[in-house]
């Protein structure tokens, strides 16, 4: 004759059970937060990045790095162009700095760049490197996004004014984010117009 399970025996076997489904649960959980971070903020951060090194003091190198594919970067440093276009940045931005002060004010993301709009990113970035005397170089485009930031320009001895301005921010395999210093609709209009 079997021996009838009692309800003791019934609730230490589904415990273990109901701890593994909440463990697979919370990792789940965790894991979909980590990636929606890192998805939505990692173009904001690279922006924040960027905007603070063209508006801060010596911001040059990381304004450059953000702004340049890194072959490019890699060729005027072998040019030993980098240095000296640095150091004109950042002397460039300190006269300004004589004059103005800028700080952010909102940095807002207006929407995920279309297909037309990568495709018109590698065209940017090839004239880019062109720009910069520099022989184009295929880039794997992942993703991008367009933002509008919003600064705060006080003059000296005059009221605050707000300044804005829209840039994408590009996904580019092996590099991560950088900057194009246009709309999304530049970026469209440049897929068109190779069309």
């Amino acid at each position: 004759m079997r021996k009838k399970k009692s309800s003791a025996d019934a609730n230490t076997e589904s415990a273990p059970r109901k701890s593994r489904l909440s463990l697979i649960a919370g990792t789940v959980a965790a894991v979909l937060i980590l990636l929606a971070v890192f998805y939505l903020l990692g173009p904001k951060k690279a922006v924040k990045k960027y905007v603070k090194a063209g508006i801060g003091k010596n911001g040059g190198k990381k304004y450059f790095s953000m702004i340049l594919p890194d072959y490019i970067a890699d060729q005027l440093k072998a040019d030993e162009k980098w240095d000296d276009m640095i150091e004109r940045y950042n002397n460039d931005n300190a006269d300004a700095r004589d004059d103005y002060k800028l700080k952010i004010k909102e940095i807002n993301k207006k929407g995920k760049l279309s297909d037309d709009a990568l495709d018109g990113a590698q065209l940017y970035f090839t004239e880019i490197a062109k720009k910069y005397d520099t022989k184009p170089q295929k880039l794997t485009i992942k993703k991008g996004w367009e933002f509008e930031i919003q600064l705060t320009k006080k003059e000296k001895k005059k009221s605050k004014t707000t300044e804005s301005l829209t840039i994408c921010a590009i996904k580019i395999k092996g590099e991560g984010w950088k900057i194009a210093e246009v709309s999304a609709s530049d970026l469209k209009n440049l897929s068109r117009s190779h069309d």
